[in-house]
């Protein structure tokens, strides 16, 4: 532990439970402790490591599926927003004379009708 990243007194036995930076260190001191470098671990149960081997696989899995869905949405989005610039780009920008005058001549719609005078 930095001293300069402890807010508390290392006095203070309750310090430890406010103090994430000086609760670690308590952890890893712990941890230490506890290791004895002559031991062997017991036996590992096989199932245990076959489970956590199956989880590990379905989790790779499950990510790559997880890429591949993003990138098929990134190029769905990509070519929608691509046809519609190409769409965009193919209408001219201002409209032919005749559409002009047509929809000048054309009757008001229905819609004109409830807007107030």
């Amino acid at each position: 532990m930095r001293d300069r990243d402890c807010r508390g007194s290392r006095d203070d036995e309750s310090h430890v439970f406010a103090c994430a930076v000086c609760r670690a260190d308590a952890r890893a001191a712990a941890a230490w402790r506890a290791y004895r470098p002559g031991e062997t671990p017991g036996a590992v149960d096989e199932r245990f490591v076959r489970s956590v081997v199956r989880s590990i696989a379905r989790d790779r899995v499950a990510g790559r599926r997880r890429r591949w869905l993003a990138a098929a949405a990134a190029a769905v989005l990509f070519s929608f927003c691509a046809g519609l610039a190409h769409e965009r780009a193919a209408r001219p920008t201002t409209p032919e004379p005749e559409e002009s005058y047509a929809s000048l001549a054309a009757p008001p719609s229905a819609l004109t009708e409830l807007l107030p005078n």
